[in-house]
Formats: C-alpha cells, sequence, structure tokens
C-alpha cells in the first residue's frame, strides 16, 4: 500500500505543525530540535527548551529552512535544508571540503514519526526539499548520508543513507569523516 504526502515548507504559520511533531517526539534526538548543525559551537551547553526557543525564534526570522511531511493533514516527517551559512557545523566536521563554489545548499536531518516509517516519508521530505530549495535559487545541493555497511540503529540515521539519493542524481563525491559521505546534486 503506498501512503500519499503532501509537503509544506516550514515558516511562521507551519511551525504549530513542526512543533507538534516534534513534541510527539521528546523534541527528537535527545531534544535536538534540529538545531545541531544550526549551532557551530556550544552545542553540550544547550537543553531542549533552548534548542525549542531558538528554533522557533529562527523560523520567525526566516533563517531556518524545512520541509513537513504530512499524511491526511497530519504532520509526520520532516527534512531540514538550507544555505551553508544557516547551517555552519558541517565546515567543522573532519575531511570536510566544499563541492561547490557558489548558491550552495544542504540537506542535513530526516525525521520520521514512529507510526510512518519505512512507508517512504523520507523520499517524499527529499523530494519536496529539492523543490522548495530550486524555488529559493539553490544550485547546488550537498547531503551528507551515513555509510549504510556500518551498523546504525534506524534512529541514528538522520542523515539518510546514500539509497535515498543515488536514485535521484545525487552522485558520492567523497568521504566526511569515518561514518559519512559527501553526495552532490545539481540543480
Amino acid at each position: 500500500m503506498s501512503l500519499h504526502y503532501e509537503t509544506r515548507e516550514l515558516s511562521p504559520s507551519t511551525w504549530v505543525d513542526f512543533e507538534r511533531l516534534f513534541e510527539k517526539h521528546g523534541g527528537v534526538q535527545g531534544g535536538c530540535w534540529c538545531m545541531f548543525y544550526q549551532v557551530a559551537k556550544g552545542w553540550r551547553d544547550r537543553n531542549r527548551a533552548l534548542n525549542k526557543a531558538k528554533k522557533h525564534a529562527l523560523v520567525m526570522q526566516g533563517k531556518a529552512h524545512g520541509v513537513i511531511v504530512y499524511h491526511g493533514g497530519k504532520p509526520v516527517g520532516w527534512c531540514q535544508f538550507g544555505p551553508c551559512e544557516e547551517l555552519p557545523r558541517i565546515e567543522s566536521m573532519k575531511d570536510y571540503r566544499p563541492t561547490h563554489r557558489g548558491n550552495l545548499w544542504r540537506i542535513t536531518c530526516f525525521f520520521t514519526d514512529r507510526d510512518y516509517r519505512r512507508e517512504g516519508v523520507a523520499r517524499a521530505a527529499l523530494d519536496g526539499a529539492l523543490h522548495y530549495m530550486k524555488d529559493h535559487g539553490a544550485e547546488v545541493v550537498e547531503a551528507y548520508p551515513v555509510d549504510p555497511r556500518k551498523r546504525h540503529s534506524s534512529n541514528l540515521l538522520w542523515n539518510g543513507t546514500p539509497d535515498l539519493f543515488v536514485p535521484i542524481g545525487f552522485t558520492k563525491e567523497c568521504k566526511l569523516g569515518s561514518e559519512r559521505w559527501i553526495f552532490k546534486k545539481t540543480l
């Protein structure tokens, strides 16, 4: 059975849906609220409440991008994306080398409601994210999937796996640390 999804970009008007999805799951990944890649330094000093408040402020200022996936009007998934300056933590990762100079955007995180896992939510999120990035003028997109040959719990696959990216034209560029790759797609 194939489920039908729709996507909407994260904005002040969709914040309540993002909040509902993340609250259901404790702010996701220890209360991250999808702030990890938006913070260059000082991550250990942050908590769930601070992450939520900061994410809310960034959304209200138009400085946080992402796409929310809906099934029957209910938020069931998420993909964070944005221009490089919005997601600076990538630059501090071991072995990072940009794949493009110019209007480079990033895809950093996926999340799927536990009741919808293995139902195509991440694919819908990725398709929506690419659509919105193109609308924002992105030229090239980087993604950082984890090596599926390493043993990962499914809740640690927030960067996706190569199987999500390769079928839609992403190419493997180079290694990023010990468990990730940089994949690239020109829009």
